[in-house]
């Protein structure tokens, strides 16, 4: 199964991926359930922003009990509803100058900005 690239980023040694949170696809319309033989009630994101599919009541009883469950690796770039976050698996790794992709690290949906370098060959517009 193939991961989206814009879910994951690989240019440098640190690798980061988008994570979801599943308490915040508690309240979101494209959570689906199915009931599995054995009684237990699993749950999954319609639009594929995380493959997993996890029990409901492990789910429910984090929310109850105040815990965090953690974060699950997205498969493709969260929707802007989702509760998501990029995460870096090994921060004390980044190169002296950050994150070399900082576009990875916009919000899903927009925000994102183009960095340009103006060399000293390109004509200014007010050399026109």
């Amino acid at each position: 199964m193939s991961i989206d690239r814009e879910a994951s980023c690989r240019r440098c040694r640190v690798y980061c991926d988008w994570v979801v949170d599943p308490l915040g696809c508690l309240d979101c319309s494209r959570l689906y359930a199915y009931d599995a033989k054995d009684g237990r009630r699993y749950v999954g994101c319609v639009e594929g922003v995380h493959l997993a599919e996890l029990e409901l009541r492990v789910l429910e009883e984090s929310v109850e009990e105040g815990r965090t469950f953690g974060g699950v690796r997205a498969a493709r770039v969260p929707l802007t509803i989702c509760t998501a976050k990029v995460d870096p698996a090994y921060p004390q790794r980044l190169p002296e100058i950050g994150c070399v992709n900082p576009e990875f690290h916009e919000p899903p949906g927009g925000g994102a900005f183009t960095v340009s370098v103006r060399g000293a060959s390109s004509p200014s517009p007010d050399d026109a």
